[in-house]
């Protein structure tokens, strides 16, 4: 089984701001589990535990996907958690995307955000989202997703790995 998902990688200026804009938070908000900057993307679609036949189905799906959606500018604005701020799991910096772009790619459920924090327990995360919502990054092109394969063993940082890159538009 592989636990996948479909992502966006940041450029690296955008990440390392991003990163460096977390560092005060993270010093004040040590209990929760910060992604690492190399482990920073825009989330796409989570797809979860799937077989070795429904990856080979999600990578050609997504690769239909791409090849009918153009490249489109994203920036990073606002700030968000799942499932609601008073009780959330995850803390997400928000992107402000091309509505239609993005639907067209993503689907009409998914919301455009970068994980940044988890929580083990439902917790209120109100004044962080605040103060993340503060964060901005510059404008930056979508122009191709990848379906990611991702690897979590007890005591170690998440890791990632692309299975298949996959251009849009093209």
């Amino acid at each position: 089984m592989a636990r996948i998902f479909v992502a966006a990688q940041l450029p690296l200026d955008v990440r390392d701001d991003l990163h460096e804009h977390l560092d005060v938070l993270r010093t004040v908000h040590p209990s929760l589990r910060w992604v690492r900057a190399e482990n920073l993307h825009l989330t796409v679609r989570f797809i979860g535990e799937s077989g070795p036949r429904e990856v080979d189905r999600q990578v050609e799906h997504w690769a239909e996907r791409a090849a009918d959606a153009a490249p489109f500018s994203v920036s990073l604005s606002g700030a968000g958690c799942f499932p609601q701020t008073w009780r959330a799991r995850v803390l997400y910096a928000a992107a402000g995307v091309d509505e239609p772009s993005w639907r067209h790619l993503a689907g009409p459920d998914q919301q455009p955000h970068v994980t940044v924090a988890r929580t083990r327990e439902l917790s209120d995360l109100t004044g962080l989202v605040d103060e993340l919502a503060a964060y901005s990054s510059r404008k930056w092109e979508i122009e191709q997703i990848a379906v990611m394969r991702s690897f979590l063993e007890r005591g170690r940082p998440a890791r990632y790995e692309p299975l298949e890159v996959l251009p849009l538009g093209r």
